[in-house]
């Protein structure tokens, strides 16, 4: 579909056939609109990740005056966009699920009352802050494709930052998730934990204009503005009873004391092949590849384990990922991938130093085709270069135990404890490993975070040698749910045909 045209000379949005579109737009198909915004605006958006105001929210410091400001300051925005966004005059952007007036008069309402309408416009009024952003939109609605650029940094800002802040203050206010007063960061009809989608969702959706290069490059200075015109709202409300906060890292950490964690005291060499088993199960240890390092983000199981919002990172190679802003699950693991150009290069160097200021460094990435000289689990090991800062030891690429076998090991399918496997018992089947532990990062968090970029589903985890071998699909306790529901049915099938059989076999002898 293409967007209708402007009314009042407005410019519209256009979607044209490959054959008519822009050299730019015929880029966008592979390269995307989207990664070329997000590689050129990510200083901006990191400067209002970290906005003093942010900080004072992340840390609950905030008053409810404070917060009510907020709200209104995002009504008044939220409210002019979604009365030129429609659905017919930028269908690509626009999706009724999404609009934020409605969630923000019900916070409203509640924070200030009935009569909430004549003091909000007032307060908007009295705000230089909200004045100029008006004044700038009224500038912008004459052109859908810069409308589109205030419906992409707004909506996505509060989808992919909104369950944490939403989190944040529900806490402060003491509201459960949704409630009226906080429903601002709520999508109902967006499912739960599905925010995370729908942002790719509308990256895709944005990367169908058709942009020249000129409107391309129009749209980044748009975008620039309303970064900096959104930091002059926060501003104002920082302002209002400035508190010292939290940093978006110390926040998520616990409040910890930021700086670098020391690297991991083992230092691991994987294979890409090797590093797909550390994805966080059973509360393992949770590793993924970053221009040839590896990173433990163990810490962050909470987003990076199994089911996490960025869970499909866990146990791959990221680079390409998130050097091109790319949250598309084929391009994981891409390790013939090289920068094409410096915006590329410069976002791989931003993400290399945002991660490593939160965790710790457990190794490097074997890239040959095959992998060699692996230890018992094909794990092979390296003393860190520095071993003065105290760092917990990595669990994973420890050989497997010498204690024997049956006493307290693992069951490799139904992972039990304490009972040995009785194929294990008797030496038919090899002791598993034991599963390699999360190594504890000194900053001491237990959740984690990557700012800005949501991801996708969890990554499935690769059996193990032992549970393919058909001597260890014997043993019962190597069954899973299927294979024994199969088994009672048979069994209660067989049970029932002898008590049929058995009685006709009575019948006849005794007749």
């Amino acid at each position: 579909s293409a967007c209708a045209r402007a009314p009042r000379g407005r410019q519209a949005c256009s979607v044209g056939s490959e054959g008519a579109m822009s050299k730019y737009g015929q880029l966008s198909r592979t390269n995307g609109h989207s990664k070329w915004f997000l590689q050129r605006t990510l200083v901006e958006h990191d400067k209002t990740m970290d906005d003093p105001w942010m900080q004072m929210i992340y840390k609950q410091s905030f008053s409810v005056k404070q917060y009510a400001a907020w709200l209104v300051r995002n009504h008044a925005c939220f409210a002019a966009m979604e009365n030129e966004i429609t659905e017919t005059s930028c269908p690509e952007v626009y999706d009724q699920k999404l609009l934020r007036t409605p969630a923000l008069e019900t916070d409203l309402h509640q924070l200030l009352g009935a009569s909430w309408r004549g003091e909000a416009d007032q307060m908007a009024r009295d705000s230089p802050a909200t004045q100029s952003y008006l004044a700038h939109f009224e500038e912008d609605s004459t052109n859908n494709f810069r409308l589109a650029a205030h419906a992409f940094l707004q909506y996505n800002a509060v989808l992919s930052g909104g369950t944490y802040l939403g989190k944040m203050v529900s806490a402060k206010l003491s509201l459960v998730k949704g409630a009226p007063g906080v429903a601002f960061y709520a999508f109902l009809g967006v499912g739960d934990g599905k925010e995370a989608a729908r942002v790719q969702q509308y990256l895709r959706d944005f990367d169908k204009l058709s942009l020249s290069d000129e409107e391309r490059d129009d749209l980044l200075v748009c975008m620039r503005r309303i970064y900096a015109d959104t930091e002059e709202l926060m501003k104002e409300c920082f302002d209002l009873n400035p508190v010292a906060g939290l940093s978006y890292n110390a926040a998520k950490d616990g409040g910890s004391p930021e700086g670098p964690p020391p690297p991991c005291s083992e230092q691991l060499e994987l294979s890409l092949a090797e590093l797909h088993c550390y994805i966080g199960e059973d509360g393992g240890r949770i590793l993924m590849s970053l221009a040839g390092e590896l990173l433990d983000v163990s810490a962050g199981s909470e987003m990076y384990g199994p089911g996490g919002s960025y869970a499909l990172l866990a146990g791959r190679d990221v680079t390409r990922c998130l050097a091109t802003m790319s949250l598309e699950s084929s391009e994981l693991d891409d390790l013939a991938w090289e920068p094409d150009n410096s915006e590329e290069e410069q976002a791989l160097v931003q993400w290399r130093t945002k991660l490593k200021e939160k965790y710790p460094v457990a190794g490097s990435l074997n890239k040959s085709p095959v992998a060699t000289d692996a230890g018992p689990e094909g794990l092979r090991q390296r003393t860190a270069a520095s071993t003065s800062a105290p760092s917990a030891p990595a669990a994973a690429g420890a050989a497997a135990s010498d204690a024997p076998a049956g006493e307290t090991q693992k069951c490799p399918i139904s992972g039990k404890e304490g009972v040995g496997c009785p194929l294990s018992t008797f030496g038919i089947i090899k002791k598993p490993a034991p599963k390699a532990k999360a190594a504890t990062s000194s900053s001491g968090g237990t959740s984690g975070f990557t700012a800005g970029k949501s991801l996708l589903a969890s990554v499935e985890a690769s059996s193990s040698a032992t549970e393919d071998w058909w001597l260890s699909k014997l043993c019962p306790l190597h069954w899973d749910n299927a294979t024994m529901k199969a088994f009672v049915i048979a069994a209660c099938t067989c049970w029932l045909h002898g008590i049929f059989v058995g009685w006709m076999l009575h019948k006849q002898i005794r007749g």
